[in-house]
């Protein structure tokens, strides 16, 4: 770039302030600083020395109890005003364990975190009045300076007379910019004080980060519940009317009934269940991190020409669909588990050829990403998915056609159980569709280190 141009993108980088929401939030969080600040000392100093002096009437305690009380409500409240205004992240505060009123009350002044909130709260008074400080030096004359110009371009004057008026407000606007960068590094300054101050302690912090995974884990524990008893309702129906049927005495049994085709249709949907358990325990595995994961640098082409030539006699008699195994890697490798890669693979090929309709074709290759990285890719010329549809077919049990699903076998976890072992091996996967053409999913894989 040219120092012109240099120049030019530092100018509208240091205009870029004018147009931020978050300068005004900042500049607005600064404006309350001293007064909140003046309001906290105010509270509590007169509680303080009140609740000393009044100690000798027996109602000392409460007063210091009730600034004690004003205390904690001034610190929630500054933590709202840093999280909406300054825009920093603060977990909520921990809340202390039951018991009686006197025993949390004992816990509360315990607690690291009353104490730090208070000096908090002491530290405001300077900070406010630093603020203003820097404001009324700053801000203040340079929007006067600009302000007199809008005055002297009042009728009345000529051109000549108002030049040293906009060569002030030129200064004056250039100041005003620099007030709202310093307004910004303030603010800035200032949240990291109360991400130190109000933030959890490390202890804390772990506890809450505990707290967060186990009630995550619950919450997917009891959808796992709910979804589970719903997937088994269908097969179990299904397989209890079936052998019902065939149990009936010959005088009872319907006419209709062919006993080879239920029994084949209970042994499916036997099939189906005992697939259900596997990709449950699959998932179960996942969630608690116990996946067996063996990484090795593992040949790309090799795994889809195994992968394609076990399913391509299946999508040829099943679905009339043809299996490409588009071998363009040339002995390309990945770091990968061969067992669960071949696993990912079936479970995206398979549900290629099931979306896939008759006469269409599904292709998997492997190709170099990047130096680093190997993408495996998995397209169909299938109906394609909606891009609402698209955002959530990583999700547990989701399926895009319910009716369809049911009818391929799927119970929405095959692409669930694929992220989580893609992730496990170190790599990620995503998809791509155009609804009427087809959809494509792109594993990729890092490559070993030469």
């Amino acid at each position: 770039m040219t120092p012109e141009a240099d120049l030019r993108s530092l100018v509208l980088q240091a205009l870029r302030v004018l147009t931020r929401g978050r300068t005004y939030l900042n500049l607005l969080y600064l404006a309350l600083s001293l007064p909140l600040a003046a309001f906290y000392f105010v509270v509590l100093f007169v509680c303080a020395v009140g609740g000393a002096i009044l100690s000798i009437l027996g109602i000392g305690l409460l007063i210091l109890l009730g600034g004690l009380a004003a205390a904690w409500g001034f610190g929630m409240l500054e933590r709202e005003l840093a999280i909406s205004l300054l825009g920093v992240e603060l977990p909520p505060p921990l809340a202390l364990p039951p018991g009686s009123p006197w025993q949390r009350l004992r816990g509360h002044l315990a607690r690291p975190e009353t104490w730090k909130g208070l000096a908090y709260l002491m530290l405001k008074l300077p900070f406010g009045l630093f603020a203003y400080t820097l404001g009324g030096l700053l801000l203040v004359p340079a929007l006067g300076l600009v302000l007199a110009l809008v005055r002297d371009l009042l009728p009345g004057r000529g051109l000549f007379g108002i030049l040293p008026d906009m060569a002030g407000a030129a200064f004056g606007f250039a100041l005003v910019v620099a007030s709202l960068h310093a307004a910004n590094f303030m603010a800035s300054v200032w949240g990291r004080v109360a991400v130190a101050i109000l933030g959890p302690s490390q202890q804390q912090r772990q506890l809450w980060t505990a707290q967060r995974r186990a009630e995550a884990a619950d919450r997917k524990r009891r959808e796992l519940i709910v979804n589970v008893s719903h997937e088994l309702r269908t097969p179990i129906a299904s397989i209890q009317g079936h052998l019902d049927s065939l149990l009936m005495s010959e005088a009872e049994r319907p006419e209709d009934v062919d006993p080879d085709r239920y029994l084949a249709v209970a042994a499916a949907e036997t099939r189906r269940l005992s697939t259900l358990v596997n990709e449950l325990l699959d998932l179960a595995r996942a969630d608690t991190s116990d996946l067996a994961i063996s990484i090795r640098p593992v040949d790309i082409g090799s795994i889809t020409r195994t992968v394609t030539e076990a399913l391509a006699p299946l999508a040829r008699q099943e679905r009339q669909v043809t299996l490409i195994n588009q071998d363009g890697a040339g002995g390309l490798t990945a770091l990968a588990d061969p067992d669960r890669l071949l696993q990912v693979l079936s479970n995206l090929i398979r549900n290629a050829i099931n979306h896939t309709p008759t006469g269409g074709a599904v292709r998997v290759a492997g190709s170099a990403d990047d130096p680093g990285h190997v993408v495996v890719a998995v397209s169909d010329t299938g109906s394609g998915i909606a891009a609402e549809d698209l955002q959530r077919i990583f999700d547990r049990f989701y399926r895009t056609d319910e009716g369809r699903a049911r009818d391929a076998g799927g119970f929405g976890l095959g692409l669930s159980i694929a992220k989580d072992l893609v992730e496990a091996m170190g790599g990620t996967i995503a998809a791509t569709s155009e609804v009427g053409i087809g959809s494509t999913f792109r594993i990729r894989l890092q490559r070993p280190s030469s």
